[in-house]
């Protein structure tokens, strides 16, 4: 999957955002966060896990924001893992 990668302006925090439009199914990409073995905190538009010490949130859109982070490689590679566990919402 293709996404672009920006540092947030004045913050120690990436964001990571699909070229591509569409929604991700939460409570399903949830259980296959948590089988993977990743720890998952839901919320009510949201979801957050954290990832080699990362707090990385997740939105329906497929945008993730990494806390603390200022490396757009590692950004990227974990990107690459989670964009892989997450699925697309059924129209």
């Amino acid at each position: 999957m293709k996404f672009k990668m920006e540092r947030i302006c004045c913050t120690n925090s990436m964001s990571a955002a699909p070229l591509e439009r569409f929604r991700f199914d939460l409570e399903a990409s949830t259980a296959n966060l948590q089988a993977a073995g990743l720890k998952v905190e839901v919320q009510e538009l949201f979801i957050v896990t954290d990832v080699d010490g990362l707090d990385v949130t997740i939105y329906p859109s497929g945008r993730f924001l990494f806390h603390p982070l200022n490396d757009k490689m590692k950004a990227k590679m974990i990107s690459d893992k989670l964009y892989g566990l997450l699925v697309k919402e059924q129209i």
